[in-house]
């Protein structure tokens, strides 16, 4: 193998290593550092950081033509409750429509945490 080749191996193997897109198909982005780093360090700020992520990660998905992975749409869905009750039943909708299986554990959540 000529030293090109071998350059053109090695770099698109470093490259495909750099992506958050799982075996599995779904971009992850950085849910696990910012979930670690709201866990442990409570504030306002993290918590931000937080929605900001899961935003990231529903518009990157959607963007690249994957699924949202299992459990975002309702993770930003909680995060929402507090501020506005009306992105928070959208996003536990999209839950249900990505996940079907997932429709009674969503309806439990919604009857726990508001009127409904």
């Amino acid at each position: 193998m000529n030293t090109k080749s071998l350059l053109l191996v090695l770099t698109l193997s470093v490259l495909g290593a750099c992506t958050n897109v799982s075996q599995g198909g779904y971009y992850w982005g950085a849910y696990s550092p910012t979930y670690f780093e709201m866990v442990k360090n409570p504030s306002e700020e993290t918590s931000s950081r937080r929605l900001e992520a899961l935003t990231d990660i529903i518009d990157t998905s959607i963007e690249k033509g994957l699924r949202v992975p299992p459990g975002v749409y309702a993770e930003r869905a909680m995060m929402y409750l507090e501020k506005d009750e009306t992105l928070a039943m959208a996003d536990f909708q999209a839950e249900i429509s990505s996940y079907p299986e997932a429709q009674p554990f969503i309806e439990r959540i919604v009857s726990r945490y508001t009127n409904q």
